[in-house]
């Protein structure tokens, strides 16, 4: 192990040795702070999520491509207990004092979160306006 993180933007004491490779694991390591650790185990594991749900959730997949990021929490503290995990859709820049959130699916693991996020994004995508409804029952909107 080195004496310092080798993450280029940080200076802090390395604390553990880490497998950074994509195809296997002993093709390179690097030293890593606590917190450079946390961070890097986090993009692996929320990069591997967006890599398998490119082709299960075409909704998701739009979304992060063209308005925003996604984040994926479990809610402990959630009085119901039989929906801990959270699938939260951001519009705007990974900035989460700028970003607005868009909509979120909850379910009883990561994947059922998922797929209550990636229905949230279709029924939005397919939602009309209140007014758009309004006028369409009044024979005022298109096509009438």
């Amino acid at each position: 192990m080195k004496q310092f993180c080798e993450n280029e933007f940080c200076d802090t004491p390395g604390a553990k040795v880490v497998s950074v490779s994509v195809r296997e694991a002993s093709d390179q390591k690097r030293t890593l702070c606590a917190t450079c650790e946390e961070v890097f185990s986090w993009g692996v594991q929320h990069g591997t999520m967006v890599a398998q749900a490119k082709p299960v959730l075409p909704h998701v997949d739009s979304f992060l491509k063209k308005e925003g990021f996604v984040i994926l929490a479990r809610n402990d503290h959630d009085p119901s207990a039989h929906s801990p995990f959270e699938a939260w859709a951001y519009r705007g820049p990974l900035d989460l004092q700028a970003a607005a959130p868009v909509t979120f699916g909850v379910g009883t693991s990561i994947r059922d979160a998922l797929d209550a996020l990636e229905t949230q994004l279709h029924n939005a995508r397919h939602h009309t306006s209140p007014t758009a409804d309004a006028e369409r029952q009044l024979g005022r909107g298109h096509g009438s």
